[in-house]
């Protein structure tokens, strides 16, 4: 199978034209007419914005030379994939358990099945790793956007949620959501969209017969640290 193959199959998953005017998604290395045996899905290839400078020494353009020399072709799905049928907001909504789930864009609000408190909804999903701002009210509708997605909080505060789930939170953003009685998870970039790799490798297995598509299990770039 060709590579201008395989980008038709993840346009049917995530069209890229459905990604946001500043995303960057689509063929970043490569040759489309180059035969593919093999798919590796990932996390963070770190491609966003344009390269102003090609010093093979370093950063970015160090990875371009480096696929290039490996023969490495790299498709990036971005935004295009949080907000399709199934991509990582609908796996985010899937993660915490909630039902009757609303699309709006790459923000997903539903339900969960109890009231309950925050800290006994987080141990209930048995999440270790998370920043919080507890707004002292139960947990039951919820607004949840992948990555950097705390730009809407005031939208899913507006539809009437008690909690709002994402990663990147910046302090004054959580400090007018708490102002307002809105609990804030913050369970990072990394915790939001990394659940999405495995869903969209078994995709990709069902639709790309005698393709080998693997699996890169990363690492968050954060840890905790313990005195």
């Amino acid at each position: 199978m060709l590579l201008k193959d395989i980008l038709t199959v993840l346009d049917s998953i995530a069209p890229f034209e459905t990604a946001q005017e500043w995303d960057n998604v689509g063929l970043m290395v490569g040759d489309p007419g180059r035969e593919i045996n093999t798919i590796l899905v990932a996390l963070d290839p770190s491609m966003l914005q344009p390269i102003r400078c090609f010093d093979l020494s370093e950063g970015v353009s160090k990875k371009i030379a480096l696929l290039i020399q490996a023969r490495i072709n790299l498709v990036s799905m971005h935004t295009n994939l949080d907000n399709a049928p199934g991509g990582v907001a609908d796996e985010l909504a899937l993660f915490l358990g909630l039902r009757d789930v609303r699309s709006f864009g790459s923000l997903r609000i539903g339900t969960i099945v109890k009231h309950k408190s925050l800290d006994g909804w987080l141990k209930d999903l048995a999440i270790a790793n998370a920043r919080i701002v507890d707004a002292g009210r139960d947990v039951h509708m919820v607004g949840a956007c992948p990555g950097s997605g705390m730009d809407y909080w005031l939208q899913a505060w507006q539809m009437g949620c008690d909690t709002f789930v994402t990663g990147d939170v910046r302090y004054h953003a959580a400090y007018d959501a708490l102002d307002m009685g809105m609990n804030v998870v913050d369970l990072g970039h990394f915790g939001t969209e990394e659940i999405i790799i495995n869903p969209l490798a078994e995709r990709l297995k069902q639709k790309l017969i005698g393709i080998d598509v693997g699996v890169y299990n990363a690492r968050d770039i954060f840890s905790l640290y313990h005195q």
